[in-house]
């Protein structure tokens, strides 16, 4: 018996984070197995921080649409991996400005070729689905955007008590 599978709808975000989750620790062992001391869950703020040069926190929370808590750990994590440096905005002294170390910058360029693979792979994964995944994905964030869960539940039950 598979409980999550069973519950459907009910288990939903469950599904989608323990899909998240296989996904990132395959592709960190990939990373780990080609000598890179490097995680999944790191790639877009690296990756962010190559286009962009510096950031805040609060700019990478906001450009990626990850929660301030989560970009606060994975950026410690980089820290303490020396791939991303911080320097204190000269305009704000409370404010942390994060950039790539020259090893943040080396590990990109070694990234290249593993990534250049993913992203392939992915590609023929996606394509093994009945429908457009990513296409799915857009219109569900989308959905979410113009009204959130929270909002459709908190509505749903507002009317069930009105009855």
């Amino acid at each position: 018996m598979n409980l999550v599978n069973e519950l459907e709808e009910l288990a939903l975000a469950t599904r989608l984070k323990r899909l998240s989750d296989r996904l990132s620790q395959d592709v960190s062992r990939i990373y780990k197995e080609a000598g890179l001391a490097f995680e999944a869950r790191w790639y877009l703020i690296l990756e962010l921080l190559v286009r962009q040069k510096q950031l805040g926190i609060t700019e990478i929370s906001e450009s990626l649409q990850l929660t301030h808590p989560a970009v606060v750990q994975f950026v410690e994590q980089m820290l303490a991996h020396g791939l991303i440096k911080t320097t204190t905005d000269s305009k704000d002294a409370r404010r942390r400005l994060i950039s790539l170390t020259a090893a943040g910058k080396q590990t990109y360029k070694k990234l290249g070729p593993v990534l250049t693979v993913i992203r392939e792979e992915n590609k023929k994964w996606l394509e093994e689905a009945s429908a457009n995944m990513l296409q799915v994905l857009n219109e569900l964030e989308l959905a979410l955007d113009q009204k959130s869960m929270y909002k459709r539940i908190k509505i749903s039950l507002l009317e069930q008590s009105d009855i």
